[in-house]
């Protein structure tokens, strides 16, 4: 068979892989500082849960911070409902006290398994739209699409400048900061905003990473805009 039959056979058998095979989610810290902090993390766990936020979830917690995999579509929608629904529940759970999420969402690779995309096409995405909570939070936001092979002159920024611009048109990008965009509004809105356009890099790139900061309740809120 010559390479370019075997080219359209790869292309020809190619399927769409689930969320689970690809590898989307994210891995979540929250940091309620408040002195009931254990009693705050644990409890806004247990509400996403009978709230019904971790279906079709895989929730692994540990020292450090939970695995949030996701195992059935609306991949997106579902990380994104969760990752709220944590934050919000903190919140509510520390009477509006201060609290900190570290977010690192990944697409492409799922845990330690090696990366074969040659026979599978990229999912796509659609918008994330989430139920405002009423909790107003701010967050530094960074993007990374892990391109590889850089000698056939492939350029990250373009993808990262199309990923600002979606989120700026969403009204929530405000500015830029040292290594990070930032992102203001409700946390709701927030995260779907970090959360979409993450995912529509990933509809080209293969593999993507993205981190945030969220902070809700921070002494400094509106020192810097």
């Amino acid at each position: 068979m010559s390479t370019t039959q075997q080219t359209a056979t790869t292309h020809d058998t190619a399927r769409v892989p689930s969320p689970q095979e690809h590898g989307i989610g994210a891995r979540v810290s929250i940091h309620p500082h408040c002195d009931d902090f254990v009693e705050v993390i644990v409890g806004a766990l247990d509400d996403v849960e009978t709230a019904g936020l971790t279906d079709g979830l895989t929730i692994e917690t540990d020292e450090v911070s939970t695995y949030v995999g996701v195992r059935e579509t609306p991949a997106e929608e579902r990380l994104a409902r969760y990752l709220t629904g944590v934050i919000a529940a903190a919140t509510r759970r520390s009477d509006g006290g201060h609290v900190v999420a570290h977010i690192l969402l990944s697409r492409g690779c799922p845990c330690v398994r090696s990366c074969d995309v040659t026979t599978t096409e990229l999912p796509s995405a659609a918008p994330v739209d989430v139920e405002a909570t009423g909790i107003p939070a701010v967050a530094h936001w960074a993007l990374y699409p892990l391109l590889e092979g850089t000698s056939d002159g492939a350029d990250h920024m373009p993808l990262i400048k199309a990923a600002i611009e979606a989120a700026q048109r969403r009204g929530t990008a405000t500015s830029a900061t040292h290594y990070a965009t930032r992102l203001n509004g409700d946390v709701a809105e927030v995260l779907a905003t970090a959360i979409s356009a993450w995912a529509l890099v990933g509809t080209e790139i293969p593999h993507v990473v993205s981190h945030l900061t969220v902070s809700v309740g921070s002494p400094t809120a509106g020192a810097a805009q």
